[in-house]
């Protein structure tokens, strides 16, 4: 599992144990972040349920209240935090033939504008509360592990190098070798690098409301070579 993390940024797994609990699957695949407990006023529960709404039916800090049924932009889960989370996976409970997970390794945009300049890329975090962070650099470290971020929501830049980050960042020709991971089947299941790896989802029709999935950060995965 940890060759392809490395190499991809995620992994795909398909109908992956479809009669167990999400949380007990990840339990079994590393160590689950139970946020409720660490940061009981985030109002962030350990399992959460991903169903796709309108803006009228969610709150501006969720990215449906932004989005709505539209497509959802690359982006690094709570960018805002002074450390993301690691990991996280995403687990189908109902899936749709026509919405698709879309993944980017953020190592293109580290290459595109270098290290030097993403490590001056300095962000305001739009949301202030526990384990959020007043600045964030795009590009940092943490226990000698390169740590990517970006949120076009969350993060609002202040540097002249944040700023052409998200020129970067809002020019479609940046993303066209994106990849699409479809999420159909019960037990489905992708687990993605947090500080390697941007997501996304694409746009949902009303035929495809129904979709349900289930997300779990992760500070850990098992090694299981």
């Amino acid at each position: 599992m940890h060759s392809a993390l490395d190499r991809d940024g995620f992994i795909l797994l398909r109908e992956l144990d479809s009669y167990v609990s999400t949380l007990e699957l990840a339990r079994q695949i590393g160590s689950v972040l139970e946020i409720e407990k660490l940061l009981p006023a985030s109002g962030i529960p350990t399992v959460q349920t991903l169903r796709p709404r309108d803006t009228m039916e969610a709150r501006r800090n969720q990215y449906s209240g932004n989005y709505g049924l539209d497509r959802f932009p690359l982006h690094t889960d709570l960018a805002h935090w002074v450390l993301p989370p690691r990991y996280f996976l995403l687990r189908c409970v109902v899936g749709t033939a026509d919405v698709y997970t879309t993944i980017f390794p953020s190592a293109q945009i580290v290459d595109l504008l270098g290290r030097p300049a993403l490590g001056k890329a300095v962000f305001k975090g739009r949301r202030r509360g526990f384990g959020c962070s007043g600045l964030v650099r795009a590009l940092s470290s943490h226990q000698h592990e390169e740590v990517f971020r970006w949120d076009p929501v969350f993060l609002e830049p202040l540097s002249k190098y944040a700023h052409a980050l998200k020129h970067v960042m809002d020019d479609p020709v940046t993303f066209e070798s994106q990849t699409s991971v479809k999420l159909a089947k019960p037990g489905d299941t992708i687990i993605v690098d947090n500080w390697r790896t941007l997501h996304g989802r694409s746009a949902v029709t009303l035929a495809s409301t129904t979709r349900h999935i289930e997300r779990v950060y992760l500070s850990e995965v098992f090694d299981d070579s």
